[in-house]
């Protein structure tokens, strides 16, 4: 056994040092990356648009008390609760807080003042985080208001009470009203599942064959798209089916468009392919795939936006999910499923598309370069 143990460690410190950089360099990569992208601790600066009703000193300084706390950032204040369902409907906001007519009287008469905080919950990690930092930034208003409002003045128990906590929250909960976990992790989870299958299949579909290819007499683009189209008819057919196990098998709500849904899983599936061909025509072999793969099947879905939000990330984390086709599918699969529409959808589908469209005409260009190589080092054999 010591014998073979010796062997074995000359063999990985010598021969097979690229296992040896495959063991240290992964765990240390994902470390730095994922340190740096939850070095935040706790999610700030959520998108929040305020609808003040009142338009009085009073809720002037309810606002104020929100503008105050570093974990909203207000992207608007509205007058009509059109207005605000405008925002919450194209996701410029993820809450809305939304003061009612004669707030300012009703606290000054001793009567219950509610506050409604409307959340987007297709994304539990920052809907929990708004319920309880609303919560504690409203009682902190409601009690610096009624100790004004106490001091001085002898009033009934009852009376009393109702002073004691003039203003009470009144929460509203949208695309994901029961707040079920399921439903918010289950849609992206597929999603990158799909994605994991189209990259191991299609980052070894020239890799494979490789020295079979490199003899054929045909064009580039023939080859490239042979590769390409059976492998992203599969995928999207894949995508189909886990789309409608969610929604049989596990209650998944589904509440938009088929077509819609269609349109960005077929977007995705080709987009994921045509990378798969790209990574394949830069490999001389799979063995270089593997370490390819796990770097970025790991990091991508983590790094997407779809658990930790996009707007709680640093910089280098906002350009790191920019580069990831899942930063586009995830987040608006799970719109589509949850709240019947996603804002973004038609753009998000067209840079999928875009991204796709690139990768192809890269790996188009590496194979060509790669095949003339063979071709040359062929022509010289020969000679």
């Amino acid at each position: 056994m010591l014998a073979i143990m010796a062997l074995e460690f000359r063999s990985l410190l010598k021969e097979r040092r690229g296992t040896i950089a495959v063991l240290f360099g992964v765990p240390v990569v994902y470390t730095l990356l994922f340190g740096l992208l939850y070095s935040a601790n706790i999610i700030k600066n959520i998108p929040l648009v305020i609808c003040d009703q009142d338009q009085t000193a009073v809720s002037r300084a309810l606002v104020q008390a929100f503008a105050d706390s570093e974990r909203y950032d207000i992207v608007g204040q509205v007058v009509t609760l059109e207005d605000m369902e405008r925002y919450m409907r194209n996701n410029a906001a993820m809450a809305a807080v939304v003061i009612p007519p004669q707030f300012s009287r009703d606290i000054k008469l001793s009567r219950a003042a509610t506050v409604l905080i409307e959340i987007n919950a297709a994304n539990l990690m920052f809907a929990n985080n708004v319920l309880s930092s609303c919560q504690e930034i409203v009682q902190t208003f409601s009690a610096a208001a009624a100790q004004k409002l106490l001091e001085g003045i002898n009033q009934p128990p009852d009376q009393a009470l109702r002073t004691a906590a003039p203003v009470r929250i009144s929460v509203r909960i949208t695309d994901n009203p029961t707040v079920a976990y399921s439903n918010f992790i289950l849609p992206g989870l597929s999603i990158n599942g799909l994605q994991i299958a189209i990259y191991l299949v299609s980052c070894t579909l020239l890799t494979t064959e490789y020295a079979a290819l490199l003899r054929r007499e045909l064009p580039v683009w023939a080859i490239i798209f042979g590769k390409l189209a059976p492998c992203w008819l599969l995928a999207v057919l894949s995508y189909l089916l886990s789309i409608g196990l969610l929604v049989a098998c596990f209650g998944v709500p589904f509440r938009g468009s088929p077509a819609h849904l269609l349109l960005v899983g077929g977007a995705f599936s080709f987009a994921i392919t045509a990378f798969g061909l790209f990574i394949s025509s830069l490999t001389p072999n799979v063995l270089f795939v593997i370490p390819n793969a796990a770097l970025y099947i790991m990091s991508s879905f983590l790094c997407s936006g779809y658990s930790w939000p996009l707007f709680a990330m640093n910089d280098f984390g906002r350009s790191y999910a920019a580069l990831l086709p899942i930063t586009y599918a995830a987040a608006t699969v799970r719109d589509i499923m949850l709240a019947a529409h996603a804002p973004g959808m038609l753009r998000n589908t067209l840079i999928l598309l875009g991204f796709g469209g690139i990768c192809c005409l890269l790996a188009m260009a590496f194979f060509a370069l790669r095949r003339k190589k063979a071709a040359a080092k062929f022509q010289e054999g020969l000679t």
